[in-house]
């Protein structure tokens, strides 16, 4: 990611991570909720644009901490050999190792 340092990337991945806590989730409701907070506030200014979570999301797929679970559109985007240039079509939750990062996150949250 282009311009983060890396806290704002941990907070990056935690906020993905946690949109996807208690169900699997598309690229629109990741956006949503890693902006919340910031969209509740001015909505046309959101902290992480899209471009960035479908990046980071990129890494975190590539790194093991988060996987496809769903298609839009098996026939188009299928979950066996993912389709990267139609992200949009897939719904992600997180692997067992991104479960493990997101509550250790939770246990000991960093020092302010």
């Amino acid at each position: 990611m282009c311009d983060r340092d890396e806290t704002e990337t941990v907070e990056l991945r935690l906020r993905i991570l946690d949109s996807m806590m208690d169900d699997a989730e598309d690229i629109e409701q990741v956006y949503l909720c890693a902006n919340r907070n910031e969209l509740h506030a001015v909505p046309t200014l959101p902290r992480f644009p899209l471009r960035e979570i479908i990046d980071e999301m990129k890494f975190m797929l590539e790194e093991g901490y988060i996987k496809a679970c769903f298609s839009n559109d098996e026939k188009q985007a299928p979950l066996a050999g993912l389709n990267l240039s139609l992200f949009h079509h897939y719904w992600f939750s997180p692997t067992e190792k991104g479960k493990a990062a997101w509550q250790d996150s939770s246990e000991h949250p960093p020092a302010n």
